[in-house]
């Protein structure tokens, strides 16, 4: 910004900050979204989706509350006389409250009152009295947290209580406890969150302070970035999702880049098959076969690593078995498999991986006296790479 004024450089800071926060709240909601999408259609679990939301710092999953409050509650009703009215008080409730929205569940405890209605006329001989009893309320919230449960069932059954009163149904003296421990909600019920605007960032007033907010922004979508991409590739590589590879690596991969994220890498999967003899030595066929099998550990490999970035194993071949001057040779098999990345064509990568499969048994057999025989290379596909490493790609 040499050669620029304080006060545009302050505006070009800010304009970054501000984009940067956007950029993160906007990537925050949208892989909360897709987490949430994907376990409504049954592909990841529970607790797999809430170890991701945990692991990015976003809003966990909603869990179902129970909310409970005492009140009192008054209503008419109609009874034949005041014995029937006082010992039939703490039954029933009137049907209002049981279509409540979200439901509520009453409980009465105790006959506060029982009063006739003055100049109050019945049918069929009854006459109206005025119930009133002290109850317990139980209502069910979907919240993230206890005090959201909290509010909402408050504000919801506040603003029904005008409703009743016009039946002439009162609940007065609502008092709410704290809410009892959540269960998980239905995955069916969780909403998806629609896209919300970014927080607004107040510019700074000095270069130092309005830098240092820019810095912290874009670090904070960045390491946002490389939390979702390091999760993601984690559960791929762990077999954290159902089905088989390249499909649930398509799915993974298209996860990310419907977030805006790179891609995952992709690789030619190359598989290098070696005929070749090894000497067995004298004694029987089987000696010879033991002996073939301990000198072909050496380039055996049941996981890729920087040295060989390959898996590798053979067998002997025994119908192929000879003799040379009273010693047996060994016919052996050996196929590599291999992934693969930065090979423009299958060609390429097919030329590299037979390289390397000379060059390791080369290096490996140097003054066994083994012999190749043929050496095969085949293209099996080009695709998301097989072995990913999280804190790498």
């Amino acid at each position: 910004m040499t050669g620029t004024s304080q006060a545009d450089q302050l505006r070009a800071l800010h304009v970054e900050t501000v984009a940067a926060v956007q950029q993160r709240q906007g990537l925050a909601v949208a892989a909360r979204c897709a987490l949430i999408t994907a376990l409504h259609e049954g592909l990841i679990c529970r607790p797999g989706c809430e170890d991701a939301l945990t692991g990015w710092g976003l809003e966990p999953l909603p869990r179902q509350w129970t909310v409970r409050a005492d009140a009192r509650l008054s209503f008419p009703r109609a009874h034949a006389d005041d014995a029937e009215a006082r010992a039939q008080a703490r039954f029933g409730v009137p049907d209002e409250l049981r279509e409540l929205a979200p439901p509520v569940a009453v409980y009465p405890q105790r006959v506060i009152d029982v009063a006739p209605v003055p100049d109050g006329a019945g049918q069929s001989g009854q006459r109206p009295y005025r119930i009133s009893v002290q109850v317990t309320l139980h209502t069910w919230v979907t919240a993230t947290r206890g005090s959201d449960a909290l509010e909402i069932a408050r504000t919801a059954v506040q603003a029904q209580l005008p409703a009743l009163a016009a039946a002439g149904i009162t609940l007065t003296g609502l008092t709410w406890h704290d809410v009892d421990r959540p269960e998980d909600a239905p995955a069916e019920g969780i909403p998806i969150a629609a896209l919300s605007a970014a927080e607004l960032v107040s510019p700074a007033d000095d270069l130092a302070a309005a830098t240092a907010a820019r810095d912290t922004a874009v670090t904070a979508l960045t390491g946002l970035k490389r939390a979702i991409r390091t999760r993601a590739i984690r559960a791929l590589a762990d077999d954290e999702i159902g089905g088989s590879y390249p499909h649930t690596a398509q799915r993974v991969d298209r996860f990310l880049v419907e977030l805006g994220l790179d891609p995952l890498p992709r690789a030619h999967h190359v598989t290098v098959s070696v005929e070749l003899t090894v000497p067995g030595g004298d004694g029987t066929a089987q000696d010879a076969h033991d002996r073939a099998r301990q000198l072909m550990r050496a380039v055996t490999t049941d996981w890729p690593d920087d040295a060989r970035p390959w898996t590798a194993d053979g067998w002997p071949i025994p119908e192929h078995a000879t003799v040379e001057e009273g010693r047996w040779r060994i016919a052996w098999r050996h196929e590599y498999g291999m992934w693969l990345r930065g090979h423009p064509t299958a060609t390429s990568a097919a030329t590299v991986a037979e390289a390397h499969a000379r060059t390791d048994l080369t290096r490996a057999l140097r003054g066994s006296g083994h012999r190749l025989t043929t050496v095969t290379v085949h293209v099996n596909s080009v695709g998301v790479d097989l072995y990913l490493d999280p804190d790498r790609d």
